[in-house]
């Protein structure tokens, strides 16, 4: 413990700690900032030295956006999130693992070309064909629907799919070999051998994938119409746009928007927190073998 505490105070790591806390304060500081403002009423927002730490704490901004259903609809949107980004993760978690491990394990004519040419499709902007994917999906009658937004989110498995095969190519080939010689069919062996053990990353496609899918909003904005269908970062994006109704003495705009985005946060923070060592278990988990 006291070589330990010497060894942190050597100037070279009391550099290298003093600059990685200088990092966790900027990027923790706009959520800090966030949590501060929704707790306070109008006053203290606009005071002339704005604290950190609300003085006088109320939970006021939070009540507003979960109760004024003529400007809010928040919970509605906050279910509509959940629904959209739980069948994404399940659709594309499902589809990259069989995909990932029919490239690492399955021998069938072109199957590198389609892996590296999938691959490339990591660097095409999804924002790019916007119009093609909106012609398309209004051609399949899955505009305004929430089906339709979770096949198409799923539907970007470049990423999910190189994690899973680099996962798959770390697991030793002895182990499905004995599989098979007991008798296991590929299904068997897939299904009772190599996802076991490919959990980890398993647990990183759905974290990217639900990361994504929850803060979308062009994608959603430009397919979705009516606002009872739109998802939670549409419905956060839209509370800016507040203030010309927002005649509250006690509450205003900046609070409510605060409000929401610690709402709209909070998911994905408790999430992370309860995935971690899965998280970091599956990218350090045969990340690196091509």
């Amino acid at each position: 413990m006291v070589a330990t505490i010497k060894r942190n105070l050597r100037f070279d790591n009391l550099l290298v700690n003093l600059s990685l806390l200088f990092i966790v304060v900027i990027c923790l500081l706009p959520f800090l900032w966030s949590v501060s403002s929704s707790l306070k009423g109008r006053d203290e927002l606009f005071q002339t030295l704005p604290s950190l730490l609300p003085k006088e704490p109320t939970l006021g901004n939070y009540y507003w956006i979960f109760t004024r259903r003529d400007m809010s609809m928040i919970p509605i949107n906050m279910l509509n999130s959940f629904k959209v980004t739980l069948l994404a993760v399940a659709i594309q978690t499902s589809l990259a693992t069989m995909a990932g491990y029919a490239f690492a394990r399955l021998e069938f004519k072109g199957r590198d070309l389609m892996f590296y040419s999938l691959i490339l499709l990591i660097f095409v902007p999804r924002a790019g064909g916007l119009m093609a994917v909106y012609e398309l999906m209004d051609y399949l009658n899955l505009r305004n629907s929430h089906l339709g937004l979770a096949l198409l989110f799923s539907s970007a498995m470049s990423t999910a799919v190189f994690i899973m095969r680099q996962n798959f190519l770390n697991i030793p080939r002895e182990l499905e070999e004995s599989a098979t010689i007991e008798g296991a069919n590929t299904w068997q062996v897939f299904l009772y051998v190599a996802v076991p053990l490919a959990k980890g990353g398993m647990v990183v496609v759905a974290l990217f994938e639900f990361l994504y899918v929850w803060g979308e909003y062009l994608m959603t904005r430009t397919l979705i119409d009516f606002p009872e269908l739109e998802t939670l970062s549409v419905a956060v994006a839209k509370i800016s746009g507040w203030a010309a109704l927002f005649t509250s003495s006690a509450f205003s705009t900046y609070g409510a928007e605060a409000a929401a985005h610690v709402v709209a946060m909070a998911p994905v923070i408790l999430i992370f927190i309860l995935m971690q060592r899965w998280f970091i278990r599956g990218l350090t988990e045969g990340i690196l073998k091509m």
